[in-house]
């Protein structure tokens, strides 16, 4: 597909690509008049005259989705055979330009996100049936105020009714019954729970080429996380990858759920016996409702992981409140949580 840098769709002048799937092509898009800024998903197919009511039905569809953790679809048109989706523009970009490689990120972390993302997911499923087909780290975005929201909701769909009939779905990410060709519900759950695994372990669990990859999904068992992630913690994301649909969690809430539950236990235990939680560089124990509300710090570009100190931070939520206090900027923030939690480290290890 040619770059569409310069040209214009509808009433947006395309001055950037911003990424590149195996379905579509996303700019930066300003509008003619107004000057804002969205961002524009050109789909890779041209579709005829029959296939125009199809797409537009199905764009609809993704159009009606209202959610906090879901991107919003604004308008949707066809141009020149071309057709395209005007969304709300995420400047800061996909979550997982922020995730440091190959390294675990902190549980209350872990739980945030996969929260957050369950809950798009499980809307999508009760309102309107809609299966995503590819959850995964770039295709999470962070918004203004650091939410999380999903995008690329329905593309897929959307894209096979235009005319592009390739696999569906990311070979890492892809459930079992999706690469047979059936995906389902549940077929969200098992991306998702994959998306855990890597975000506990550092990385996903099958890896090679994509048939390889394909074939593990199918038959192959997981990795233990033993050493990475408490034993209660693994059996929830084994439950969540099971092969067979059926044998996953009810709903991917229920999953989202028995993650969280899951850690808080561990949590309240390894305070109690001031321990780490196994896998866990620095056991970090705070409130995993609102975090935004309990620390006034939202759940945004991860925390990045510490060297191990071998100790138990319990007075994390009063770093986080300085952190609100001092309202300086996040990547500043960062920065400063870094350098206070090596300060605590070096003291522990006196």
């Amino acid at each position: 597909m040619a770059n569409l840098v310069g040209q214009t769709l509808g009433n947006y002048k395309l001055v950037e690509r911003l990424d590149e799937g195996g379905f579509a092509e996303v700019y930066k898009g300003i509008h003619n008049r107004l000057g804002v800024a969205k961002a524009v998903k050109v789909l890779k197919t041209l579709v005829t005259d029959d296939e125009v009511r199809t797409f537009q039905t199905e764009a609809r569809i993704v159009a009606e989705l209202q959610h906090p953790n879901i991107i919003r679809v604004l308008d949707f048109d066809i141009e020149n055979d071309t057709p395209f989706l005007v969304m709300d523009y995420a400047q800061k970009g996909a979550l997982n330009r922020f995730l440091p490689p190959r390294r675990a990120l902190p549980y209350v972390i872990v739980v945030s996100y996969i929260k957050q993302i369950a809950s798009a997911l499980q809307y999508a499923h009760d309102k309107k049936n809609l299966v995503h087909r590819d959850v995964k780290p770039a295709n999470m975005l962070i918004m203004d105020d650091d939410r999380i929201v999903l995008s690329d909701f329905g593309i897929a769909l959307i894209a096979q009714s235009s005319g592009l009939h390739e696999a569906v779905g990311t070979a890492p990410y892809i459930a079992p019954e999706q690469i047979e060709g059936h995906p389902v519900i549940a077929s969200d759950q098992y991306s998702l729970a994959i998306v855990a695994y890597e975000w506990l372990s550092g990385e996903v669990p099958f890896k090679g080429a994509p048939l390889a990859i394909s074939w593990q999904h199918l038959n192959a068992q997981p990795p233990s996380l033993q050493g990475k992630a408490p034993a209660s913690v693994e059996q929830v994301i084994l439950r969540a990858l099971a092969k067979r649909p059926e044998e996953r969690f009810a709903r991917v809430q229920d999953f989202a759920d028995a993650l969280e539950r899951t850690y808080q236990r561990e949590a309240q235990q390894a305070q109690s016996s001031t321990q780490p939680i196994p896998g866990n560089k620095i056991a970090i124990t705070v409130p995993l409702g609102d975090l935004n509300a309990t620390t006034g710090f939202s759940p945004g570009p991860p925390i990045p992981p510490m060297v191990s100190a071998g100790v138990m931070i319990t007075h994390y939520d009063d770093l986080l409140k300085d952190f609100h206090a001092l309202n300086v900027s996040y990547q500043s923030r960062l920065q400063i949580l870094q350098r206070r939690f090596e300060e605590e480290k070096a003291k522990a290890e006196v």
